[in-house]
């Protein structure tokens, strides 16, 4: 009897305020999340699509007029980045992305790359924006990177689907 009450009571948990669980985004595709017409609204060149494969990091990076684009999957967790010490990064900020829990953060020192991260349940999603030196006017890359977030956040898995 005891033990169909803690089950009982774990499921009332879960389903009744408590948080709620994740969407797993460990199978999401960000070479293909963006098609070739919405790149080329962003100013990037669909052509230039590299794939990355860093230690725990997939994904694809274009080159743009104004900014090196990088659409990633990393194996971390968004929560292993806010427990990261510091200075492992310039800036760090919690943020959302339609909701979603987010963060945003540099990592170069003159300050001009920016990642704005979202959370995919057991992974995290990235999206790095480079500005281009040359480019003119420069691009404010902490907001082309949210900006290109909210594009792709309606498209990544919910909790419960």
């Amino acid at each position: 009897m005891r033990r169909i009450a803690v089950v009982g009571l774990s499921l009332f948990a879960a389903g009744c305020g408590g948080l709620p669980a994740a969407a797993d985004s460990s199978r999401v595709d960000m070479c293909t999340i963006l098609s070739d017409p919405e790149l080329a609204q962003l100013s990037i060149t669909p052509s230039s699509r590299t794939p990355v494969n860093r230690e725990s990091s997939v994904g694809c990076e274009w080159a743009g007029k104004a900014f090196i684009l990088s659409l990633e999957r990393d194996a971390q967790m968004l929560a292993s980045y806010k427990t990261r010490p510091r200075p492992a990064f310039i800036s760090f900020a919690e943020n959302t992305v339609n909701g979603r829990p987010a963060a945003r953060f540099k990592v170069d020192r003159d300050g001009m790359d920016c990642e704005q991260l979202m959370d995919g349940g057991p992974v995290s999603l990235v999206i790095s924006v480079a500005p281009v030196v040359s480019a003119s006017p420069s691009v404010d890359s902490c907001a082309e990177a949210l900006r290109i977030a909210r594009m792709i956040e309606p498209r990544l898995p919910k909790a419960g689907s």
